[in-house]
């Protein structure tokens, strides 16, 4: 690929390939920086070449590999790709490895289904098939020392609930509160329970062995219970020699109760409100969602919004009213992402469902950016008085860049961290991260409006900060008299934490 000509006076070639992932910062059609980021779950629909193509240039920024379907043979021909085209179209585009988790699940119905009966009594057994229908087989063993009387249970999302009326050995009697069909593996639901099911299912850990060895981004993590689960998942990747970033899906009652404790050891949070909605109340899930968003703010960690945003589009080239309105809060809340699941995966329009979402993000973030930032509203204000460096400039940088109208936050990183940290506040100010390692390039494509690029310079202070400028110039990001403000760890090349601020006009 040939050679950019940038007038940079450093040792170090920028190439056309550099610059990969700062195509939306400089969109030519006028638009506004996009910060809130977009995830797509792919599938039949979405799994060819040319639908995948336009995707990627409708928006798309992370795509998201569900392991609860498909072969290990299919999500290899996505990850190659999405990794193409990717690169062809100049953008950065992360891949999210989902793992299946381990699901409860109803063993195989006589007939594979059965009418369970509204007021009738069951035995909820340990088991893999049926053999009478007043017994009603689970696959889970420990279920008698997991579950106590008076707690519910509920069955095919929800769509059958019942009572556990009295334990008896190694059966759970249960009397029908709502009934219907019941047909086999059908999930099953605990919500006052906590169970004592492993982080990871086997197929889950040879699942993530398969994401690990074809270099994954993120690996979200199902049923997350407890900040154990997540720190024995991270174990098991450190131990395959790997640093990938964990994300907890909160979608039971007894991770909300540790939101906290979960957030503090987890690299970013998913709102899955789909199961969330089938353990709790439904109406409860709006104030959930609030929560995890304020959970994962507080500690500087990227937040998804999943399921059912788009969910009419699975079928019609519309969205609904209720649906744009539910977008519309997500971006609202704080949201870093927003998810389509099978609005994408195997809708009909899945194209035009990440180009509704886009447009809408824009549309909703003109609306937001005209009330102060968080930084001027005292939001998660720090009451003990110590700061540390890097959050403090972090702070700075926004407000220098607030007040001088700056055209960007540049962030010079080795780790993402301060990137991170200065999304927290969500400035106005788009941020570009500028990094050596491609996986935290990579990774940043999670974040609220950081827009990154491997480090095309040279580890030299003075060096570095002199041709910053011009780099950004003739890269079209920005124009002579502009502002930026730029953090960075000096001396550069002894690879410091972040300890200096620095505004610059482009000459």
């Amino acid at each position: 690929m040939a050679e950019l000509s940038t007038g940079l006076t450093g040792t170090n070639n920028l190439t056309a390939s550099g610059l990969a992932g700062l195509k939306d910062f400089k969109a030519t059609d006028g638009r506004a920086v996009r910060h809130c980021k977009i995830v797509g779950t792919l599938g039949p629909a979405s799994s060819n070449e040319k639908t995948l193509r336009e995707l990627i240039e409708a928006g798309l920024d992370i795509a998201r590999l569900n392991f609860s379907h498909g072969t290990h043979e299919q999500h290899r021909a996505n990850i190659d790709l999405v990794r193409r085209l990717a690169r062809e179209s100049g953008r950065q585009v992360s891949l999210l490895q989902d793992l299946q988790g381990p699901k409860i699940r109803t063993g195989k119905i006589l007939g594979d289904k059965q009418e369970i009966i509204t007021g009738k009594t069951y035995t909820l057994a340990y088991g893999i098939e049926q053999t009478v229908p007043e017994i009603i087989p689970i696959d889970h063993r420990e279920l008698v020392h997991d579950v106590a009387v008076g707690q519910r249970v509920l069955m095919d999302d929800g769509l059958l609930s019942l009572l556990i009326e009295r334990i008896e050995g190694s059966n759970v009697i249960v009397r029908v509160l709502e009934g219907g069909i019941l047909k086999s593996r059908k999930g099953v639901n605990f919500p006052e329970a906590k169970l004592s099911l492993p982080a990871l299912s086997e197929k889950d850990s040879r699942d993530l062995l398969f994401g690990i060895s074809h270099g994954v981004d993120f690996v979200a993590l199902s049923f997350v219970q407890r900040p154990e689960d997540v720190l024995q998942v991270k174990k098991m990747i450190q131990a395959l020699g790997a640093d990938i970033p964990v994300i907890a899906k909160i979608e039971k009652l007894p991770a909300i109760d540790e939101i906290d404790a979960i957030c503090a050891v987890a690299d970013g949070l998913m709102v899955a409100r789909g199961d969330l909605g089938v353990e709790g109340s439904v109406e409860r899930v709006p104030g959930f969602q609030k929560r995890i968003i304020a959970a994962a703010a507080k500690l500087a960690k990227p937040v998804i919004i999943a399921t059912q945003m788009l969910e009419s589009m699975i079928e019609n080239p519309e969205p609904t009213l209720a649906e744009l309105a539910d977008v519309a809060n997500g971006v609202l809340d704080g949201a870093d992402c927003v998810m389509l699941s099978g609005e994408v995966a195997s809708g009909k329009y899945p194209v035009e469902c990440v180009r509704t979402m886009a447009r809408l993000i824009n549309e909703v973030e003109g609306w937001t950016f005209k009330r102060p930032v968080r930084y001027r509203t005292d939001f998660l204000e720090r009451h003990d008085n110590k700061w540390e460096v890097h959050e403090a400039i972090a702070r700075a940088a926004c407000e220098a860049a607030d007040e001088l109208n700056a055209k960007a936050i540049v962030c010079l990183t080795l780790t993402g961290a301060i990137a991170m940290s200065v999304a927290k506040w969500r400035p106005h100010t788009p941020i570009i991260a500028i990094s050596p390692r491609r996986d935290v390039v990579q990774r940043l494509v999670l974040v609220w409006g950081v827009y990154a690029m491997q480090n095309p310079l040279f580890y030299n202070t003075d060096v570095l900060l002199q041709d910053l400028p011009a780099l950004l110039k003739s890269m079209g990001i920005v124009n002579s008299g502009d502002r930026v403000v730029i953090t960075a760890g000096i001396p550069i090349n002894q690879m410091k934490p972040t300890n200096m601020i620095k505004i610059n006009r482009i000459p």
